[in-house]
């Protein structure tokens, strides 16, 4: 309480101007900033996510694409437009929906929680966000639910299909050093790509502590991330049961031009032992500078490591192609033979947004392809692959499929229509590993008849291939862009087609108040299940 009582005087006390700290990690949120972050000439690092406050800042006629909330007492509240030391919102969930395949129940959705950020001089800043929620879903993400029990980036939902609860928060203080660092410690989110995906880090995963050094100099952003997951399987919602797993990160962005920015990506994933090994942080991999291979290999390490690249381009003014790749384990030789060798464990991206497409005031277009080979993301050691609360740190879909999406966002003021398409082709897994489920051992894969381990002729969408295809079509009127809350309504049609099997087809049908303060993401398909 002392504390806090110094942090509010300090606080009434400094009228800070609102530079230091990090936006929301929501593309909704940053929407109205968008055009002009990616645009020609613009040097943001925008692939590294949260944004900073004081790059947005920076934008030129930042004024004119800074939104006003529709309901004027928003603004008030929060004091976001006048720069006020302190500002705080509500953050407010209330939907109702028709699903045709389960016309006896009506899907619903409300939560409620608040926003809040404080600046005790121009390099100090605090955030906290919190919200819960209560919710029956629609077919299609209560089988995802029943599957995972977790609510996708959202925590574990508690409960059952008739009712489910949970919620999440997020708390971070950011201190700026003058020039060129900056420290974060909190619990959160963080994210890297371009895309609307990520095969490096994305934001789909529940939050998590971290600590996070930031480094600006020249053309160079420079990110190492440290940060305490868990694995939850067979704890039954207790977090007493827990277990915890730890990583490293580094991303190394370098503007060449203002048209070219390349980036590398390493990180390290390990166990933190158990009553018997308690490892815990292995202050080995504290070291900051790129890159962690010699380091795992100098100590005999067993920890899951993996290696990625992007490279993104600006064409025209308003117009970015951008890439990801992303390795595992990978032989030349045996990519070369082309005979699906199992460990060769490698994901690639291609995407290409163009904002004010058409010169179109206001119209984005994205088209981006996705592509993950079998076993990528896992690990022989289940406790050390890609995943964090019963979710994967890259794409929900694991491993072993390649997606097609296609978006169409129009904003004209307050108003917004936007027509999302996801194409996937998914192989599956039986009673055997065929590299789907990144919550197997790579040892559950098929034996030969001499009992040896098939090593050869794991292709994507081998095996009990499912076809999916999502659609949705959304309209809205904004009413805080603070928050990203509108009142919206939405169509979704999903198709499941399994080869040897019936389709499965959904209609989904929602109206309501829809806050996007966190980034929700619709597409969600069963990949395995947590015990």
């Amino acid at each position: 309480m002392r504390f806090v009582l110094v942090l509010l005087l300090a606080l009434v006390a400094g009228g800070a101007q609102a530079q230091a700290g990090w936006m929301p990690l929501s593309r909704d949120v940053e929407q109205p900033y968008a055009t002009a972050l990616q645009r020609h000439g613009s040097d943001v690092h925008t692939a590294i996510r949260p944004l900073a406050r004081k790059d947005v800042l920076s934008l030129q006629g930042l004024d004119s694409l800074r939104p006003a909330a529709v309901v004027k007492a928003l603004d008030r509240w929060a004091g976001a437009t006048d720069d006020r030391a302190f500002r705080w919102g509500p953050l407010m969930d209330a939907s109702i929906g028709h699903d045709v395949a389960r016309s006896e129940r009506r899907p619903m959705r409300y939560g409620a929680g608040l926003w809040a950020d404080a600046d005790a001089s121009k390099r100090l800043s605090f955030h906290f966000d919190a919200q819960a929620w209560r919710q029956q879903l629609p077919r299609y993400l209560d089988t995802l639910v029943n599957a995972t029990q977790v609510m996708p980036g959202e925590g574990y939902a508690y409960g059952d299909a008739q009712l489910r609860e949970h919620y999440d928060w997020n708390a971070h203080v950011s201190w700026d050093l003058p020039k060129f660092f900056n420290f974060t410690l909190g619990r959160g989110r963080n994210s890297f790509g371009e895309g609307y995906r990520s095969l490096m880090l994305s934001d789909e995963a529940y939050s998590y502590p971290f600590f996070r050094i930031t480094t600006a100099v020249w053309k160079l952003r420079y990110v190492n991330l440290y940060t305490r997951m868990n694995d939850i399987r067979d704890a039954a919602g207790d977090p007493a049961d827990f277990r915890p797993k730890y990583s490293v990160m580094h991303y190394l962005s370098y503007n060449i031009s203002k048209r070219f920015n390349v980036a590398l990506f390493e990180t390290i994933i390990w166990q933190g032992g158990d009553s018997n090994y308690p490892r815990g942080f292995d202050m080995n991999y504290l070291n900051p500078i790129i890159f962690y291979r010699p380091v795992e290999f100098d100590i005999g390490s067993p920890d899951n490591a993996l290696l990625g690249a992007a490279l993104n381009v600006k064409v025209g003014k308003h117009v970015l192609l951008y890439s990801q790749v992303m390795l595992d384990e990978m032989v030349i030789k045996e990519v070369r033979s082309g005979e699906g060798w199992y460990a060769n464990k490698q994901s690639l991206q291609l995407g290409v947004v163009a904002r004010e497409a058409f010169a179109v005031r206001g119209l984005a277009l994205r088209g981006e392809w996705n592509f993950v080979r079998p076993f990528m993301y896992t690990h022989s050691d289940t406790r050390q692959n890609y995943a964090h609360f019963a979710q994967p740190l890259a794409h929900p879909y694991g491993s072993n499929f390649q997606e097609l999406l296609m978006h169409a966002d129009l904003q004209r003021g307050p108003w917004s229509i936007s027509m999302r398409t996801n194409m996937a082709w998914l192989g599956s897994d039986d009673s055997l590993s065929y590299g789907n489920n990144i919550f197997r051992p790579e040892n559950d894969r098929p034996r030969r008849p001499n009992g040896q381990l098939e090593n050869y002729g794991y292709r994507v969408g081998m095996r009990n291939l499912v076809n999916l295809f999502h659609g949705e079509l959304r309209a809205g009127y904004l009413l805080d862009p603070h928050s990203a809350t509108r009142l919206e309504v939405s169509y979704l049609y999903r198709q499941r087609t399994p080869d040897g099997a019936a389709n499965t087809v959904d209609h989904y049908i929602r109206i309501g108040l829809v806050c996007n303060f966190r980034q929700r993401y619709a597409e969600q398909e069963v990949r395995y299940v947590i015990p």
